[in-house]
């Protein structure tokens, strides 16, 4: 009889154990209607909450030299895709061999390049509208919006001859990054939008364009060219002159001071 009485006191200890189980996972969240649906809701398009999460912070561009050491670093070549890139590119479950080095590189995301305007923007202040036309390029590489670019070493002009300018230290060092975004390059940022007068103050006439992108193939050029001191210019001077190939997705009006954006509707053109 005791032996029964200690089974009845199992069993029952059992099954309040059980439908206490079964009662919590009834009353949890994730078991609710509304829950699951909230779980399995699809999410928004990267994209849009990209452009939403840039919208709300201020926009930090990415730095053209780094973007460019790090495709050197991981072998992406500059030369055009072959047509074996192009056929393995239509299979959507086979990566190609830049995509796999981009994915390592990190650079398998969107970016976004800071472009001064030091000219081409006016303000009527009676009706409040800002106009943009300015062009992004440059006489290093003319079809190409310039990111960045340095000199080191002084200029021999007017200082020096010809024979004498290696000699007396005239020798320059040059550094060029440009971006494309097709084979028409666009360089040309065009827009208006009304701006009121506070906004402006704070601004202070200083603007730039920030460039949201990808890249694309062939991803990279790189050049090195060296000219010899002449009568006009009797400098040595060595160029590397590097272009990075995007696809522009969006043209942002910003603040460079404070990152704030201005305008989401520019666009480029030729």
């Amino acid at each position: 009889m005791s032996n029964l009485k200690v089974r009845l006191i199992g069993f029952n200890a059992a099954c309040i154990l059980a439908c206490a189980s079964i009662l919590a996972h009834a009353a949890s969240p994730a078991s609710s209607p509304a829950a699951a649906s909230s779980v399995n809701a699809p999410s928004e398009p990267a994209s849009a909450v990209t452009a939403a999460t840039l919208a709300e912070r201020p926009v930090v561009g990415d730095d053209p030299v780094a973007i460019r050491d790090a495709l050197a670093k991981h072998g992406v070549h500059g030369n055009a895709p072959s047509l074996r890139d192009r056929l393995r590119a239509l299979i959507p479950s086979r990566k190609s061999q830049d995509d796999r080095d981009l994915t390592q590189a990190s650079l398998d995301r969107p970016l976004i390049f800071v472009v001064p305007i030091p000219y081409g923007v006016l303000y009527r202040s009676n009706s409040h509208v800002l106009t943009i036309d300015a062009d992004l390029s440059s006489e290093d590489i003319p079809n190409a919006i310039l990111l960045k670019k340095t000199v080191n070493g002084p200029d021999g002009r007017g200082l020096t001859v010809a024979p004498e300018a290696k000699a007396k230290g005239f020798i320059q060092q040059i550094d060029v990054i440009a971006l494309k975004s097709d084979a028409s390059g666009r360089t040309r940022v065009h827009g208006h939008l009304t701006l009121p007068p506070s906004t402006f103050a704070k601004v202070d006439g200083d603007f730039a364009i920030a460039l949201m992108c990808t890249l694309s193939a062939p991803y990279l050029s790189d050049r090195h060219d060296h000219s010899d001191p002449t009568d006009d210019e009797p400098t040595d001077i060595t160029t590397r002159a590097s272009t990075l190939y995007t696809n522009v997705g969006a043209v942002w009006l910003i603040s460079p001071q404070t990152g704030t954006v201005l305008s989401k509707n520019l666009h480029l053109s030729k």
